[in-house]
């Protein structure tokens, strides 16, 4: 029982912390409060095992595991409903820390209850470590068992969980009818999973997240995040990382001209580095541009979903390129290559992992592999402001390293800025625009003679002062719910 539950436990943890930091949308603070849901409803479940009489154990064992037949389904649904009566913070607050109970408590109580055993005989110690060991075996093969669901949708993990909650229930209880039941509803319900997954996600986002007439297209567990491809009525089409929108279609093409073309007219690389864009869209675009092409990509899950932005038959054939599934800073280190434009096509700082990608001990790691006049291009997440935020930070984090940092700002780009940047800068602003006032006629530079002046109040983001992460994401966290 106890390394049933331990599994139980490894799967349950996975489910309900990809799925809350979806619906709460995935900064660093939601992670933090949704994990801290989790382990909340743990210490309940420890403090409630010994104070209830077995019966009402047994009652509450058997309504928890029925009730998780309806995750992840259920919370999504009253998540959209709420977002739908447009309650505030406290209800989603609420359904997070009441759910976190229904997924862990009853798997808790079993160590605390089986260690104070009256019938269990020996050493208490020795009881404790055996009981916590068998758990904990338990839970490694949970992770196991979750390690068999990477890109693929939850409906696969959910087949193997309530399959472990089944045994369980019988472990625990050794009453046949119950659990022939209780496998019968986990049957009727898997018939329906690949449904009732895209269906209640869709009205999460559709609701929650704003996209009119929401339709699933693609939704998938990653080793790094949960990623989901949807599409509205309008047709448009939108890659959300742990419920955070990454790119929308409609916007792709202003982000791959001034993040990849722009740059590569005016620099005519050799050889070209894309780190992200696992959508692939910017190599086409590329492509063209540069006598050879690396693209370092570190999420499978996300180039998977690469089909829904780009025609698989626009990749074929480009005998210069080449695709690496790999983290960008672990690449770079092992590269014997050097680069004549490194473009930067990475999620917004929002979260830990990307924000090492904007920092100041990376953009030293990249100006190691460019050549003399090399480019690294960059979107900064935002219009560049004489403050102390997200874009003024990353662009003082490159000025730091590159003697010459250049923003090109359009209309086009909705609301974003973009930095080039190198140590001697192989093209002027003039030549920006005059290349990209074709695609734009309203197209600006801020010169790097000028760039200084906004960085005034602005420091430099580093592995020593990710502050921004928490600050930005519990501004996000407070605005949106409170």
């Amino acid at each position: 029982m106890l390394f049933l539950a331990g599994a139980a436990l490894a799967v349950a943890q996975f489910v309900m912390v990809r799925d809350f930091v979806t619906v709460l949308y995935g900064e660093e603070v939601v992670i933090v409060l949704v994990t801290a849901a989790f382990f909340a409803g743990l210490s309940a479940g420890y403090a409630l095992a010994l104070r209830l009489p077995r019966r009402a154990f047994e009652w509450l064992l058997v309504a928890s595991l029925f009730l998780h037949l309806s995750f992840p389904f259920s919370y999504r649904y009253l998540a959209a409903w709420f977002a739908w009566l447009n309650l505030g913070g406290i209800a989603f607050l609420s359904l997070l820390f009441v759910y976190a109970l229904l997924f862990t408590a009853a798997f808790a109580a079993f160590l605390p209850r089986l260690i104070a055993a009256p019938e269990r005989d020996g050493d208490a110690v020795a009881r404790l470590r055996l009981s916590y060991g068998m758990e904990l075996a338990g839970f490694l093969a949970g992770f196991f068992i979750v390690a068999l669901g990477m890109n693929r949708p939850v409906s696969f993990l959910l087949v193997f969980y309530w399959g472990l909650l089944a045994v369980l229930l019988h472990a625990a209880l050794g009453r046949w009818r119950l659990t022939a039941v209780f496998a019968g509803a986990a049957l009727a319900v898997i018939a329906f999973l690949p449904q009732l997954d895209f269906h209640s996600s869709a009205l999460v986002y559709e609701y929650k997240h704003h996209q009119p007439g929401a339709r699933m297209l693609y939704s998938v567990n990653s080793p790094y995040q949960k990623v989901e491809v949807i599409e509205t009525a309008r047709g448009e089409r939108s890659l959300y990382l742990d419920g955070l929108q990454n790119l929308n279609s409609g916007d792709l093409q202003a982000l791959n001209y001034y993040l990849a073309e722009l740059p590569a007219r005016l620099v005519r690389p050799r050889h070209a580095l894309i780190i992200g864009n696992g959508t692939l869209s910017s190599v086409p675009v590329l492509y063209p541009l540069a006598g050879a092409l690396t693209t370092v990509e570190l999420d499978a899950g996300v180039l998977a979903a690469s089909r829904f932005f780009v025609d698989p038959h626009a990749l074929e054939g480009l005998e210069r390129w080449r695709l690496i599934v790999d983290d960008g800073k672990h690449f770079l280190r092992g590269s014997r290559d050097k680069y004549d434009l490194i473009v930067m096509d990475v999620p917004s700082p929002l979260a830990l992992q990307e924000a090492y990608l904007y920092t100041v001990e990376f953009y030293r790691l990249a100006a190691e592999y460019l050549t003399d006049d090399g480019v690294i291009s960059v979107g900064i997440s935002g219009r560049l402001r004489h403050d102390d935020r997200t874009p003024a930070r990353v662009t003082a984090a490159l000025a730091q390293v590159f003697p010459e940092v250049m923003i090109v700002r359009s209309n086009k780009s909705s609301g974003r800025d973009y930095a080039y940047a190198s140590r001697r800068l192989p093209f002027t602003g003039a030549e920006v625009r005059r290349e990209g006032v074709a695609y734009d006629g309203r197209i600006a530079v801020i010169e790097p003679g000028e760039v200084a002046g906004y960085l005034t109040a602005a420091r430099p983001l580093s592995v020593d002062t990710m502050d921004i992460v928490l600050k930005r994401g519990w501004e996000r966290f407070t605005s949106r719910y409170f």
